[in-house]
């Protein structure tokens, strides 16, 4: 159960990631819509099963912040984290809602929310919902993911499960 909650919160993050690729934006509207393009690259690769394609949107010394469990940090920590959630639950249904998205120089934020549907690989299909926070960093002509944080809007899973 623990795998497929960090699963299902890994997979939402913030679901959410991205690297728009490419001649960098000029500021504006269209660096807002390159920061939410590497989002799109997430759930695409998520959706997929991924690990190494997420892990490209990420800066080599990204942190992510899973619920109920430590963070993690660097690309190679990023690698096995989502193997490791890939192999627990496969994500059937990926979509984000972003309520706001910016950049500024080389900086950008997405947040939003997350819905998806997961078939752990002992269990029956969860849907799931929740919420997410991306910091991104432009490195050279791409976004880069540098810190994220999500959180299912279901209760945690029960202790000892």
């Amino acid at each position: 159960m623990r795998a497929f909650t960090a699963l299902t919160i890994a997979a939402a993050c913030s679901t959410i990631m991205a690297a728009a690729q490419g001649k960098p934006p000029a500021a504006g509207a269209g660096s807002d819509a390159a920061v939410r393009g590497v989002a799109d690259q997430y759930v695409k690769a998520s959706l997929a099963g991924d690990a190494k394609a997420i892990v490209a949107l990420y800066t080599d010394d990204a942190v992510e912040m899973p619920p109920n469990r430590a963070m993690v940090k660097g690309r190679a920590a990023l690698q096995k984290y989502y193997e490791e959630q890939f192999a627990a639950a496969k994500v059937n249904k990926f979509s984000i809602q972003h309520l706001e998205s910016h950049s500024s120089g080389d900086t950008g934020y997405d947040v939003g929310t997350y819905s998806q549907t997961l078939t752990p690989t002992k269990a029956a299909a969860v849907n799931d919902t929740g919420k997410y926070t991306v910091i991104l960093k432009r490195v050279g002509s791409a976004w880069k993911v540098a810190y994220a944080i999500y959180n299912s809007d279901l209760p945690p899973p029960a202790a000892g499960r």
